[in-house]
């Protein structure tokens, strides 16, 4: 493979002749070992926002005279070329490098500077027209860049998620409404209880998705205050006042995001990343409602002959490689398990508060990817959730009528026409004989 050297703070460095990355990316790549893991580029939305950031800012700068405009003209058309044909494999860097995020600028500067070098007619390596540092990251700190780009990124993920939960949520409604008159024994402490319907039933689970929605939009719709222009620890006069002023309003303008707004405290937003904490802590919750959903409806579906089997799940594929004529629950084992995998994220993101430090918390972009997979992951979960299992989902009315009609439902109705105490004597003498129980409540309430 030919090489080109170009050189750094630490001296000359070899890099792959066609590689549009630079010196700073090339290191990066030695330093933190990718293997099997996740490289920035498998985070489109973190990618996509990274080259925003950089749109934006040549516009910026380009206006305002602090490059000429041939240069920023450039770098902004090499950064919307890049989000109109996205090109993953030029971001390979390790998502969770150390530096809080310095290789992930750098390797978007560098990208972006040699496409935009090319653009003036240079040679990719070469940076003399148009410099990572100097002028892609022009009034730029990846201080301020990454943790800014990561808000928009979720906020991105986050319009993805959502349609599929609401979806989700509108398949249990469905089926509330198919089964709203099919009688049901609930349980409690898994015991008999007494008799609900289907409809009660399933409307309970919207209400809890429901409800993790609004929980979930309203910690993301906190992710809308960044603190681009703060630049190194929230200090404005980094930067040109001018610059300051317009770049918000800018990266509104390629967002097509109004709502975008500079965080009223940049000290505090360059300290304190619990917004993005408390956006893993509702993802975290939804999770764990998933899993709660999606094993009841494992143990309804149990059997086929001694377990529940109130609930018929489709079946998606054949569930033993032993045992002919088996079929497991798969889809809510396989949701049950993508959410495992998001409680474990989440318990990622809050160390990344827990181990804050000083003027700069630089764990950002461990919990920005701890988000945005957890983002993905229920995504993920959601569809198949819905598709694969609730939609398909029936009932064995038989046989939830005939558990609807056991003891319990029974004595229930009883106690609230005789009272607690009377129908509890009876059940004492009964002895836990409950043929013996039923000819007593038929010879002493006529029941």
């Amino acid at each position: 493979m030919s090489t080109r050297f170009e050189s750094d703070l630490l001296g000359p460095v070899a890099v792959p002749a066609a590689a549009l990355h630079g010196a700073r990316t090339q290191r990066a790549l030695v330093s933190f070992p990718l293997g099997q893991q996740r490289p920035l580029g498998s985070y489109a939305t973190l990618v996509e926002a990274l080259l925003q950031i950089k749109l934006a800012a040549a516009r910026v700068n380009g206006r305002l005279g602090f490059l000429p405009a041939a240069k920023a003209e450039a770098i902004a058309a090499a950064a919307a070329g890049l989000l109109a044909q996205p090109r993953p494999e030029l971001f390979p860097v390790h998502a969770l490098h150390g530096g809080g995020g310095v290789s992930a600028n750098m390797n978007v500067n560098e990208v972006l500077a040699n496409l935009a070098e090319e653009r003036l007619g240079g040679r990719r390596g070469e940076y003399r027209l148009i410099h990572p540092n100097d002028h892609v990251n022009l009034n730029q700190s990846t201080n301020d860049v990454y943790p800014s780009a990561g808000r928009l990124a979720v906020l991105a993920q986050w319009r993805r998620l959502d349609p599929g939960l609401a979806r989700l949520s509108a398949a249990f409604a469905a089926k509330a409404e198919e089964f709203q008159e099919a009688r049901r024994l609930s349980r409690t402490c898994l015991q008999d209880a007494v008799e609900i319907t289907f409809f009660d039933f399933f409307q309970g689970y919207v209400g809890g998705l429901e409800r993790g929605r609004e929980r979930l939009a309203s910690a993301v719709d906190r992710l809308h205050a960044v603190n681009l222009g703060g630049t190194i620890v929230g200090r404005p006069s980094d930067v040109p006042a001018e610059y300051f002023a317009q770049i918000i309003p800018e990266l509104q303008a390629v967002t097509g995001d109004a709502r975008l707004e500079r965080a009223a405290n940049l000290f505090d937003a360059f300290q304190n990343p619990d917004d993005l904490a408390a956006a893993s802590a509702a993802l975290d919750l939804l999770a764990r409602s998933l899993i709660k959903q999606a094993q009841d409806l494992r143990q309804l579906s149990s059997g086929p002959e001694a377990g529940l089997g109130e609930v018929v799940l489709p079946a998606v594929q054949p569930g033993s490689s032993i045992m002919p004529g088996k079929i497991n629950p798969t889809i809510p084992e396989f949701v049950i398990q993508l959410a495992f995998k998001v409680i474990g994220l989440h318990a990622m993101c809050a160390a990344g508060v827990n181990h804050g430090e000083l003027d700069l918390n630089i764990w950002e972009s461990s919990m920005i990817c701890a988000v945005l997979e957890a983002l993905e992951l229920l995504e993920a979960a959601a569809d198949v959730f819905t598709e694969q299992c609730v939609l398909g989902l029936s009932i064995n009315r038989e046989r939830n009528a005939r558990n609807a009609d056991t003891l319990i439902p029974l004595l229930t109705r009883l106690s609230l026409k005789y009272g607690y105490s009377t129908v509890t004597a009876i059940c004492k003498e009964a002895r836990g004989d409950n043929l013996l129980l039923r000819e007593l409540l038929a010879a002493r309430l006529g029941e």
